[in-house]
């Protein structure tokens, strides 16, 4: 009897584990990108978040950021700054990335002009996805 049970209560527990991904190619080229990587190792944990900044060959890296909730509505918004840069918005959390040294830092206040948005990472209609932002000046 024990036997049966056991694996049941394990299948119960993986059941709410997860891992997804979603890229932002820059430029269309599949070695210049931001990913967001999720993983959710437990049932009743919260999302780990980490994002992988690449300029292939010259670099790549991933560097961790503030867990998510696990809960509808998971967005994280992607600026292209005037500087050349990139400004991520998680909620009230600000980070600046740049793919020419792919290092990532917390902003401590958030920026005053973040730049133009790209486009946000998103989990509607299931599992997460890159959307690129609507372009209002195309016709």
């Amino acid at each position: 009897m024990v036997r049966y049970i056991l694996p049941c209560l394990l299948a119960l527990v993986l059941a709410g584990c997860d891992a997804d991904s979603a890229s932002y190619m820059i430029n269309g080229n599949r070695d210049h990108s931001l990913s967001l990587l999720r993983d959710k190792p437990w049932p009743w944990s919260d999302w780990e978040l980490s994002m992988v900044v690449t300029r292939q060959p010259e670099c790549m890296r991933r560097h961790r950021l503030k867990d998510a909730p696990d809960d509808a509505g998971f967005k994280l918004e992607v600026y292209q700054s005037l500087e050349g840069g990139y400004i991520l918005r998680q909620g009230k959390r600000w980070y600046v990335t740049e793919t020419g040294k792919c290092q990532l830092q917390v902003f401590k206040e958030p920026p005053r002009e973040p730049g133009t948005l790209i486009g946000s990472f998103d989990d509607k209609g299931g599992g997460l996805k890159f959307k690129a932002a609507i372009n209002k000046s195309t016709p």
